[in-house]
C-alpha cells in the first residue's frame, strides 16, 4: 500500500449517560456495533474497550490552505471507545494517499482499503501537499470539505442513546472535540528525525487541535490511539475545571457536597496519562507533563475539589451541632 501523505482524525469525548459505571460484560454488549466483529477489551491498568471499526464512504474535497482542488474518494474508519466504563469516545480517521491515476475506481476498490482516501489531483510534492492538507484540515470552517466531525458525532450519538443506558449521568459534563493530523517529518541530513514533533492547542472551550510529525511511517500506526488517550485526559481536566467554576458561582443554598462528590467518586480515579498510549509515542506524555503540565494541573484541581468538599462537610457538621444545641 502507498505511504500516506497525512493522517486526519477527530475524537469526540463525553460522559456515558448512566448512573453507574458499566461492568465489562455490558460494555462489550454496548460496543458490539458490528455483528460478528469482536470488541477489543483491556482491563489493566484501567478498563478500556474499543468497538470494531465501521467504514463510511466519502467522495469530497479536502480542505487546503492553498485552496487547490483536492478531490478525495475512499472511506473513513470510525469506532467507539469506552474508558473505565464512564468516558465514551467516538473516533473517526482516514489516511490520505495519492491515487494511482485520475480515474475514479469502483466502490469495491475503495472498500477494500477501509480508512483510506485517494487524492486524485496532483497537489504539489509530498511534503508541500502534506503541510497543505494538515493546516487546511485543522483550520477548516467550511462544511463543504471532508467532515470527520459529523461522522464522529453521529457514532457518539448512536452509543449514548442506547436503550440499555438510563440517561442519568452522575455529573453534568460537556462534550469536547479534538481534531488531529499526523505526517512523517521531512528527513534531516539524509535520515529520519530521532524524535516525534508535537503541538497541542486549545482553540476554544471545547475544541482542541493536535499536530504530530513522526520519524517514520510505522510510527503513524499509534497516533490515533495516542490522540484518543490525550482527548480522554483533556476531557477530565475540562470537566473538573468547569465543575469547580460552577461550584464557586453557585448560590449559598446549593448542596456543595452533593454537587461535587460524584466527580471525586466516579471520575478522579480514571486519570492515568499514557496508560493506553503505544510505547513509541509515550514520550509525548513526558513532554505534556513538562509543558503545559497536565498532571500538575490535575493534582491542583483534585486538591481544590477535596478542600471544597472538606469545608462543605465541616460547615454541614457545624450547622447540625448548632441546630441540635438549640433544640
Amino acid at each position: 500500500m502507498t505511504d500516506p501523505l497525512v493522517l486526519l482524525g477527530e475524537v469526540r469525548t463525553g460522559l456515558l449517560p448512566t448512573a453507574d459505571a458499566l461492568p465489562p460484560r455490558e460494555v462489550a454488549e454496548l460496543l458490539a456495533l458490528l455483528p460478528g466483529q469482536r470488541v477489543l477489551v483491556r482491563e489493566r491498568p484501567l478498563a478500556l474497550a474499543i468497538s470494531p471499526s465501521s467504514a463510511v464512504g466519502v467522495d469530497c474535497q479536502l480542505a487546503t490552505v492553498s485552496r487547490s482542488q483536492s478531490r478525495a474518494i475512499g472511506t473513513v474508519a470510525s469506532h467507539a471507545v469506552l474508558v473505565g466504563g464512564r468516558i465514551v469516545q467516538s473516533s473517526a480517521g482516514t489516511r490520505v494517499v495519492r491515487a494511482a491515476n485520475s480515474n475514479r475506481r469502483s466502490w469495491s476498490h475503495y472498500l477494500s482499503q477501509v480508512g483510506s482516501v485517494e487524492l486524485i489531483p496532483r497537489l504539489g510534492d509530498d511534503t508541500a501537499a502534506a503541510v497543505d492538507l494538515t493546516e487546511g484540515f485543522l483550520e477548516a470552517s467550511s462544511g463543504t470539505t471532508l467532515d470527520l466531525g459529523s461522522i464522529s458525532d453521529r457514532l457518539l450519538t448512536r452509543v449514548r442513546i442506547d436503550a440499555r443506558l438510563d440517561q442519568q449521568p452522575p455529573v453534568r459534563a460537556t462534550t469536547t472535540r479534538l481534531r488531529w493530523a499526523a505526517r512523517v517529518a521531512p528527513p534531516v541530513g539524509g535520515g529520519p528525525r530521532n524524535r516525534t514533533l508535537f503541538a497541542f492547542r486549545l482553540e476554544d472551550e471545547t475544541t482542541r487541535t493536535v499536530r504530530i510529525m513522526v520519524p517514520t511511517v510505522r510510527d503513524l500506526a499509534g497516533v490515533q490511539r495516542f490522540c484518543e488517550d490525550l482527548a480522554a485526559h483533556d476531557w477530565l481536566l475540562t470537566t473538573l475545571d468547569t465543575l469547580l467554576n460552577d461550584a464557586a458561582q453557585a448560590g449559598p443554598h446549593r448542596d456543595t457536597v452533593q454537587f461535587l462528590a460524584p466527580m471525586l467518586e466516579e471520575l478522579v480515579h480514571l486519570w492515568m496519562p499514557g496508560a493506553h498510549t503505544p510505547p513509541r509515542l509515550r514520550e509525548l506524555w513526558t513532554r505534556l507533563e513538562s509543558d503545559p503540565g497536565f498532571s500538575r494541573q490535575w493534582t491542583a484541581q483534585v486538591g481544590q475539589l477535596r478542600d471544597r468538599l472538606a469545608v462543605a462537610t465541616l460547615a454541614a457538621l457545624r450547622s447540625s451541632k448548632i441546630s441540635t444545641a438549640e433544640w
